[in-house]
């Protein structure tokens, strides 16, 4: 992609929710709703969004990652961001929280993660990635990423308090940046490809997509990353890449973009053409997202009583085959 282009694109990213709220006819700020955590009324929401639920659990007031469970269809999972304990919230399509699962270990500054299937099992993949204050490496833990099998759980009826069980994390890598300590809130498997991706939170034209080894053998010894490529998609909070491997989307506090690649493809030569930038719903604070399938984002936002929505995306274009070619 070039310079020009990409500055471009993340012009628009940032004033894309601006241009929608005129075009609409509603104010080009964010309303009262947006910011003491109000139900945004109907008309304030793109038309291609719909609200899933809102997240009323008290324990959950961060939130920072969330997947789109594999094992429990219509489930999703979270996590809090930095200060909380190491431990995962499954919550259901009403938003209850039907289990959490302590995971053995530390969580230093958790800020995403997601569940996807590699090797014939559904694992999750959680980014300790977090680092506002360059210290990771230093006066704090290196970064990591931390993955186990997606758990087997036993939800139990709604209204009764969540199944607690504790798991380990049956892999950690930690890792480092080929040079300093940029912050990072955004992670997504690429199993057909076998590595994670990176992606850097900085302003326009700063950001950078980095790449680790996808590997199912314990090490303790600290990797490095590799650089792949640059990204014009300013302040990311959040990644991921769809179950067919096919889509991209990348979110920040005020809206997103959606990349596509074609069987044999790869994410850089992808990446190097040009994205569709998403118009999302106004969230309080912008911060999470997943793909439910081929067909269907699903975002939402830091804090308490938080509202997940479901983005409805275009069709994604016919190749005739269904899945990407390594």
């Amino acid at each position: 992609m070039s310079k020009r282009r990409g500055k471009a694109l993340a012009l628009l990213l940032l004033i894309s929710p601006l241009i929608w709220a005129v075009v609409v006819g509603i104010t080009p700020w964010p309303s009262a709703a947006f910011f003491y955590g109000l139900e945004p009324v109907p008309d304030e929401s793109p038309e291609n969004a719909e609200e899933v639920c809102s997240i009323r659990d008290w324990e959950i007031s961060e939130s920072s990652g969330l997947a789109a469970s594999l094992r429990y269809p219509g489930y999703f999972w979270t996590h809090n961001d930095s200060g909380d304990e190491p431990r995962l919230f499954l919550v259901d399509r009403f938003g209850e929280t039907r289990a959490v699962v302590r995971v053995l270990g530390e969580a230093t500054d958790w800020e995403d993660m997601c569940c996807f299937q590699h090797a014939d099992q559904n694992w999750l993949l959680i980014g300790d990635v977090g680092d506002n204050s360059e210290t990771r490496g230093g006066s704090r833990p290196p970064c990591s990423l931390i993955m186990l099998p997606e758990p087997l759980v036993k939800p139990g009826a709604i209204g009764s308090p969540p199944h607690q069980i504790s798991r380990p994390a049956h892999y950690q890598w930690k890792f480092r940046y080929p040079s300093g300590r940029p912050d990072c809130e955004s992670i997504a498997a690429d199993p057909e490809n076998n590595r994670v991706l990176l992606l850097t939170k900085a302003a326009p034209g700063q950001a950078t997509l980095y790449s680790l080894p996808l590997s199912l053998r314990r090490s303790v010894a600290t990797r490095t990353a590799t650089e792949v490529c640059q990204l014009p998609v300013p302040w990311a909070t959040a990644m991921d890449i769809s179950p067919g491997g096919r889509r991209m989307v990348i979110v920040n506090p005020l809206s997103g973009v959606l990349f596509d690649r074609d069987p044999g493809q790869s994410w850089e030569d992808a990446i190097a053409g040009s994205g569709s930038v998403l118009t999302l719903p106004l969230r309080r604070q912008g911060e999470t997202a997943c793909f439910e399938n081929e067909r269907s984002v699903i975002v939402g936002s830091e804090g308490r009583w938080q509202l997940l929505w479901r983005v409805q995306l275009k069709e994604l274009a016919s190749t005739g085959t269904d899945q990407p070619q390594n």
